[in-house]
């Protein structure tokens, strides 16, 4: 009886050695890096997201602010005289606002091509999207304070009229930044996507200036 009942422990203990659990760390290791890599790469593609998303409603905000601009600069000319809507400055400052509103057209249709352009100029749309509300503020502020005399004083007119174009140019330089670094971004990504083996090339050349940059040490 002794002799099986030692028989039977004997086997019990074989199996739960049989069935032990083996830890591989480093298999372990190799799930824990791709799954931070995974969550790194959604993270960074929502900011990316993110980011195009709030540069498109930057763009929409500028030119909604200086739509509302050029209605309180007519609204308050026709007040004073509907003929002052022909005056040189007038005519500059919207010549200037149509060129905005052009610039923000093309910005907004090469966008709707490759949306990720817009990250390449995030910080020229933010400050345009800054000065226009500084204008809306600045330009309000003005109407309410001076009501139906705004624009009386010729003085007070030709001042602000002239601030206003300066900033208008401000705006639209800031634009014309947009279209060029998207367009640049856009460029540069087509010609890598054209040449496959530029890393390739890059490398060669690197390899090639130190060595030319330590040629005196194969002397």
């Amino acid at each position: 009886m002794k002799q099986l009942l030692t028989i039977f422990i004997l086997a019990f203990s074989f199996e739960l050695q049989a069935q032990t659990v083996v830890f591989d760390r480093e298999h372990f290791r190799i799930i824990n890096e791709n799954s931070a890599m995974r969550n790194i790469t959604e993270i960074g593609y929502q900011e990316s997201l993110n980011g195009i998303r709030k540069n498109t409603d930057d763009i929409g905000l500028n030119v909604s602010s200086l739509a509302m601009v050029e209605t309180m600069i007519f609204r308050s000319l026709n007040q004073v005289n509907e003929g002052l809507k022909d005056a040189i400055q007038v005519k500059q400052i919207g010549r200037t606002l149509q060129r905005i509103y052009a610039l923000s057209d093309e910005t907004i249709s090469m966008a709707s091509q490759n949306p990720v352009l817009l990250l390449f100029a995030e910080t020229y749309i933010r400050q345009a999207k800054e000065r226009s509300f500084t204008l809306v503020t600045e330009v309000s502020a003005f109407v309410l304070a001076e009501g139906k005399n705004l624009l009386i004083n010729p003085n007070v007119r030709d001042e602000l009229l002239g601030k206003i174009q300066k900033e208008l140019e401000r705006i639209a330089g800031y634009l014309l930044a947009v279209r060029h670094a998207m367009y640049w971004a856009n460029i540069n990504g087509v010609l890598k996507k054209l040449n496959p083996y530029q890393a390739y090339i890059n490398q060669s050349k690197n390899l090639a200036n130190q060595i030319l940059a330590h040629r005196h040490l194969l002397r």
